[in-house]
């Protein structure tokens, strides 16, 4: 599906009438193999319940069009010292990359999660990721280091970058 985003992407909290947008995103993001260790995505049910539950997740509009979502899951749910580290994830339709959408969602996720009680984000990127790795790091995310060989997809091993972003805290 092409289209042409010209509007400036707003940001808003996602809700059960995003779900089919946000599946089709993220099956696009599997689907290119270059973002994500998943193979399949989630149904639209399974991320309406998601969003539901209450699970922090934003949504990026242009044109009247959802173009790319963001979501803040736990980062470790067996160890309560972690409660406020949160995992990000974010996607952006391919017709709306570079159009400002990824940098608004991070913006709004961190902006939100803080008021969520969060004091850090995290995030794993594949290595290979340039793209990635440039956005988050023009948006005041550190690089923590690299997960050599931490998975594999289609049989190949894949090296993550962690990045992290403190709340409330000045970038730079």
């Amino acid at each position: 599906m092409t289209r042409d985003f010209v509007a400036s992407p707003s940001v808003r909290s996602a809700t059960r009438h995003d779900a089919e947008a946000i599946a089709r995103i993220y099956r696009h993001g599997i689907e290119e193999r270059g973002a994500t260790f998943q193979t399949q995505a989630p149904r639209a049910d399974e991320i309406a319940a998601e969003i539901a539950a209450g699970r922090l997740m934003l949504v990026a509009e242009a044109g009247g069009h959802v173009v790319g979502w963001a979501s803040v899951g736990p980062y470790d749910d067996a160890h309560p010292y972690y409660a406020g580290v949160g995992e990000a994830t974010l996607y952006v339709d391919r017709a709306a990359r570079r159009g400002g959408a990824g940098r608004a969602l991070l913006g709004a996720l961190a902006d939100e999660a803080g008021r969520r009680g969060h004091h850090k984000l995290i995030g794993k990127i594949f290595a290979s990721n340039k793209p990635s790795i440039a956005l988050v790091k023009s948006c005041g995310w550190r690089q923590v280091g690299v997960h050599q060989r931490h998975g594999r997809l289609d049989g190949e091993w894949k090296d993550v970058l962690v990045v992290e972003r403190l709340l409330g805290v000045q970038a730079g």
